[in-house]
């Protein structure tokens, strides 16, 4: 089933205002309950917190109760009980499907309140239209007390397409020079992500630097723009990727790390670069084509050579092999193994489908 998110805002409620704030204070209450019992299990954490809340905290309904508690449970489970997780007063509550009710078509959805049931009246941006006909499974309501508004995210879900028979692979090679190489010669440069991304940066230690309240005015309002500049980067060559004319994206599997011997300066380009963030893109938008997407292993990619197999040498960006005397860009060579890799992934028979001998009789003559 895929899975989509419709991000939606609604002015300012008392009703609600006074529904999230008091969840957050109860879930902080059996936060600590659960956190002195050393348990985040949920039937435990029930029966230590269900009758004492519902006294207590008359407005709140029996199933925002158990939301709140399935929260808090999964939040020490996160920290292992090692330390006390603290929920902020303005931060998102969770509704389970007998707290809304919601009516896509006329633009209305039915929250659950502490003054009971309220409808509210969205406008829903464009875009996620297309997601109106799915099945919404959950809604996420948060206070932002700068804008004075609610965020609210409704989870919805629909079928999965088919997927479609692959006979082409193509290899995506992820770089902090290159932000994405294609199999079939397509290069992103990252200079311009670079170059943006650094008079963020500037501009930010400059702020803070200065520390007055004008300046912290302005950190805030600056707060939030490199990271959407990064995501609608990353959205759009996710976009280009899939739409190749190719029936499977190869991806590496990548494991980095910040490291003190890298240097101050490459751990600041290596925490810029959201690969990751890229990848979780390029696999939503391939899934809702029908196209898969394989991880492969991407050591010595751009040290072997994509035309013969043999070990090469790399200078630069610049691949030369010893065997053959095949030279190549190397990130692109890179993004050619990846895609042979992901080919031979994709062409071995499932573990779920053995084969099997054929039963047919033969006799010797």
């Amino acid at each position: 089933m895929m899975q989509r998110t419709i991000k939606l805002t609604l002015p300012f409620n008392d009703s609600l205002f006074r529904t999230v704030t008091m969840y957050n204070v109860v879930c902080n209450e059996v936060l600590k309950v659960g956190f002195s019992a050393k348990t985040y299990n949920k039937y435990r954490v029930h029966q230590l917190t269900y009758r004492g809340i519902r006294q207590k905290y008359p407005q709140l309904q029996a199933s925002m109760v158990q939301c709140l508690r399935d929260q808090a449970c999964e939040m020490l489970k996160r920290e292992e009980l090692k330390r006390l997780s603290v929920k902020k007063p303005y931060s998102c509550i969770r509704y389970n499907q007998r707290m809304f009710t919601p009516y896509l078509e006329r633009n209305t959805l039915s929250l659950c309140t502490v003054d009971g049931r309220r409808r509210f009246h969205f406008a829903c941006p464009q875009y996620f239209e297309r997601y109106k006909s799915w099945m919404v499974k959950g809604v996420t309501v948060s206070f932002d007390k700068h804008a004075q508004r609610f965020r609210v995210h409704l989870v919805v879900e629909d079928g999965t397409p088919s997927k479609l028979a692959v006979s082409r692979v193509l290899g995506v090679d992820s770089g902090i020079i290159n932000h994405a190489v294609l199999s079939n010669n397509v290069f992103f440069a990252s200079n311009h992500i670079q170059s943006v991304k650094g008079r963020y940066q500037f501009l930010r230690s400059k702020l803070q630097t200065k520390g007055t309240s004008s300046a912290k005015r302005h950190l805030r309002r600056l707060s939030g723009r490199e990271r959407r500049f990064t995501a609608d980067i990353n959205h759009c060559i996710a976009k280009l990727v899939v739409n190749q004319p190719f029936e499977a994206v190869a991806l590496e599997k990548l494991q980095i790390k910040r490291a003190k011997k890298n240097g101050k300066k490459f751990n600041s380009k290596l925490g810029k670069w959201a690969f990751r963030q890229l990848q979780r893109f390029v696999g939503y938008k391939a899934e809702a084509l029908g196209k898969s997407v394989v991880h492969v292993n991407p050591a010595y990619t751009s040290k072997t050579c994509s035309r013969c197999g043999a070990r090469g040498v790399r200078k630069g960006s610049v691949f030369r092999c010893t065997s053959c005397g095949f030279e190549l860009n190397a990130d692109l060579n890179a993004a050619r193994n990846i895609a042979q890799k992901g080919m031979s992934l994709l062409s071995r028979l499932p573990v779920n489908k053995p084969i099997v001998a054929s039963q047919r009789i033969t006799t010797k003559r």
